[in-house]
């Protein structure tokens, strides 16, 4: 493997014979191999800036150096003599996961030969905080004849997510296994993947997507809210344990996921699968959290870094260029304010609600009124004392009962 950046000296080695995919990161190209004498897969991106450029090499440098037989081994990798970023591989193996699903979902001894490998090579990443961030069944590829000599390979590193001027059935299906924490706001790290995976296995077992929708919008809303059919209802041809297990990788809230691939493969090895507290419409804030004993042993779960993205980039792995969504998810991501504000914060910043009209008490109103009734009540004795004067003299006595008029 070259890898060092000196794939423009090799271009006469290739042959371009057709393009295969093409997506908003990159474009697939099946060459020929002067060299070689086979057909090869040739994948350039389409970035020319230098900081993308620096990002895409140290991912597939790092890549190269994690010994994984599940990986897709590159052959050379590099800048080609037009200044993008290449990677040239084999033939690709075998099916894709949607295709072998298409004969029915996997039975019991296929889907734990299928989930282990996965286990094994996203463990190996994750553990050299390498994160895929875009996973999809259709980035794993089954070759073999039986699930007795299956050998799964994990592909789609550095790749987007919607092939370019794709269909709206095509975007949902690239989208169906984004975290919720991407859809909200672009985070990205290994706790994503284990939801990816969680999303991966549940197709596997049913030969269906979890979250089943007709628009991005109404994808984005039923991952966000949890919105799907427990396992166990989907698969009873499989134990408990395992439908319990991958749910509980699909856990909306990160933080009640496994941490990292590695300890999802240690409850899978175990045959068991902490029950998943279904969260409440209004979570309290957790409590601090306290470091572990021992650090190195268990890491404490933090977003991996990243190349700082544009606005509106989604990053797809730990180490390369940010991935942009596209107009379609664009066109429906929600708008959000600017700049978002916590929960503690909205009880300060956010402007005072409006309150409805009251209704004023006959008290209340009379109280109100007290003025003008004080007004009213002086007229009113004004005039008796006129009326009172009016009346002139004072009346004479009765004789022989009769009352004597006033002269």
């Amino acid at each position: 493997m070259n890898g060092t950046g000196e794939l423009n000296r090799m271009s006469s080695r290739f042959e371009i014979l057709r393009p295969l995919e093409e997506d908003t990161a990159s474009k697939l190209l099946l060459v020929h191999d002067n060299k070689r004498g086979e057909e090869l897969r040739l994948r350039r991106f389409k970035t020319q800036k230098q900081e993308e450029i620096d990002g895409l090499q140290e991912l597939f440098r790092q890549l190269a150096a994690v010994p994984d037989p599940h990986l897709d081994r590159l052959i050379d990798f590099g800048s080609d003599k037009d200044g993008f970023y290449s990677i040239v591989a084999g033939p690709l193996p075998g099916e894709t996961l949607p295709e072998v699903l298409q004969r029915g979902p996997l039975t019991q001894g296929e889907f734990e030969t299928v989930a282990t490998q996965l286990l094994d090579v996203l463990s190996a990443l994750h553990e050299v905080a390498i994160v895929h961030g875009s996973l999809r069944p259709e980035f794993v590829r089954i070759a073999g004849k039986s699930a007795a000599d299956w050998q799964v390979t994990l592909h789609g590193f550095g790749q987007g997510f919607a092939p370019r001027d794709s269909s709206l059935e095509e975007q949902i299906r690239a989208y169906r296994c984004t975290a919720p924490e991407q859809w909200q706001d672009g985070t990205t790290r290994r706790r994503t993947d284990v939801y990816a995976l969680g999303c991966i296995l549940y197709e596997a077992l049913t030969a269906r997507a979890p979250f089943d929708a007709r628009a991005l919008k109404e994808l984005r809303m039923k991952h966000m809210e949890h919105d799907l059919t427990p396992l166990s209802k989907q698969a009873a041809h499989v134990p408990e344990w395992m439908t319990s297990w991958v749910m509980h990788l699909l856990a909306a809230d990160p933080e009640q996921r496994p941490r990292k691939a590695g300890a999802a493969r240690e409850l899978f090895q175990q045959r068991v699968a902490p029950d998943v507290a279904p969260r409440p419409e209004t979570a309290p804030p957790p409590p601090p959290v306290s470091p572990p004993t021992n650090f190195l042993q268990h890491p404490v779960s933090a977003p991996v870094t990243l190349p700082s993205p544009h606005l509106g980039a989604r990053n797809a792995t730990s180490s390369t260029i940010p991935i942009a969504a596209g107009p379609h998810v664009a066109a429906n991501r929600p708008k959000r304010p600017t700049p978002a504000l916590m929960p503690a914060q909205r009880k300060t910043a956010a402007p005072p609600p409006q309150k409805a009209p009251a209704v004023q008490s006959p008290l209340k109103a009379a109280l109100k009124m007290k003025p003008v009734l004080i007004a009213a009540a002086a007229v009113l004795l004004l005039l008796t004392g006129f009326m009172l004067r009016g009346c002139g003299a004072k009346p004479e006595p009765v004789k022989n009962g009769t009352a004597q008029k006033p002269r």
